[in-house]
């Protein structure tokens, strides 16, 4: 049985991993045109573009991987690592395997097909081993699951993990220099991991899981929730009014400011979470994760086939393809669910039921 606190934390990740599953989805749906004059509309098109894409969503992946260090490295030891690894085959593996299989077959499919017109270009997929090979086990056709292919190297790493951060100041010495040695070009390797500064981020959600989860799992007070919401809404403001050429923008920077983002996220949700009902679809922030970007690309194609080429139908477009891919996403999501649960399940990593 959970403590109050225990699930009290578990209902606020539920829910800000629903969130954050919206925000994934924004990052991937730019939709402004290029621009070709100052017209009023290409400047609107383009300045809500950046609002969603660019200014309330780039700590969004960063927080996920926070949220991985705390629930894999809360009450960790080393003995507990074949057990902790037998849960991440199946919550994250298998599905990672799975959903780039399935889109890979897809984009086969509709690269050999008639629907290739709907599909993101009208390069055939190529059919050779290297390009299977890099569809199922390196995300290629799936581009979003590069943060589960991160996870995933994280979690099998768990006992080098687990030795920086078992004393808390080395973690944090390390989440320190780690960001510091950024400036200089050090950091994960971009041709093997989806997002460089991916440790650095997972680091500081172990250090919390492993030594502060008491403290995360706690409401956090007025003071702290006002302040939350100072800075979350000035670092939008900043995003979206300061001109671009005052951007201070580097590894060192983005871990500060996503930091703290994400804890501001996080303490904000105290504000309204326990009037929050439970819903199926904040169990579905996986699917969303998984099925967002394709589904999107055929609801696109179809709306461009539709409607006339006219800036002024930009954002009607945008806000029909974000509600449609949302509705489709949960009506596949209810269907599996009802009948065939089990194969449900596994698609989405056993997060039907809530089991800790």
């Amino acid at each position: 049985m959970l403590l109050k606190n225990d699930s009290f934390f578990w209902k606020k990740k539920e829910f800000i991993s629903f969130l954050l599953s919206i925000l994934v989805f924004f990052i991937h749906s730019y939709f402004a045109q290029e621009i070709t004059d100052t017209s009023f509309i290409s400047v609107v098109n383009h300045k809500v573009s950046y609002f969603f894409s660019y200014s309330i969503t780039r700590f969004a992946v960063p927080m996920f991987f926070m949220m991985s260090g705390i629930t894999f490295f809360k009450d960790y030891n080393n003995k507990k690592y074949l057990a902790k690894i037998k849960a991440r085959l199946f919550t994250l593996v298998i599905p990672y395997l799975l959903w780039n299989t399935i889109w890979m077959l897809w984009e086969i499919f509709t690269s050999y097909s008639f629907i290739a017109k709907f599909s993101t270009d009208s390069t055939p997929y190529p059919l050779t081993l290297t390009s299977i090979l890099k569809g199922i086990f390196f995300y290629g056709c799936n581009i979003p699951f590069g943060f589960v292919f991160d996870l995933i190297i994280f979690s099998f790493a768990a006992p080098l993990v687990f030795l920086i951060i078992k004393n808390k100041y080395i973690g944090v010495g390390s989440v320190i220099c780690l960001s510091i040695v950024s400036l200089f070009g050090l950091h994960l390797p971009m041709d093997v991991f989806y997002y460089p500064m991916a440790i650095v981020f997972y680091l500081i959600g172990a250090i919390i899981g492993y030594h502060f989860f008491d403290f995360a799992s706690q409401k956090s007070s007025k003071p702290l929730q006002i302040a939350s919401v100072i800075f979350l809404a000035a670092y939008i403001l900043a995003k979206n009014i300061a001109p671009q050429e005052i951007h201070i923008d580097n590894y060192l920077t983005q871990t500060i400011v996503y930091t703290l983002a994400a804890f501001s996220l996080w303490n904000i949700a105290d504000i309204f979470i326990e009037r929050i009902k439970p819903r199926a679809i904040y169990r579905r922030s996986f699917a969303i994760y998984a099925m967002h970007l394709n589904v999107a690309i055929v609801i696109l194609k179809i709306l461009a086939f539709c409607t006339p080429k006219n800036e002024w139908l930009e954002i009607p477009k945008f806000i029909i393809m974000v509600v449609s891919t949302l509705i489709i996403v949960n009506l596949i999501c209810a269907f599996l669910e009802k009948f065939v649960p089990k194969v449900y399940a596994t698609l989405m990593g056993n997060r039907v039921n809530k089991k800790r």
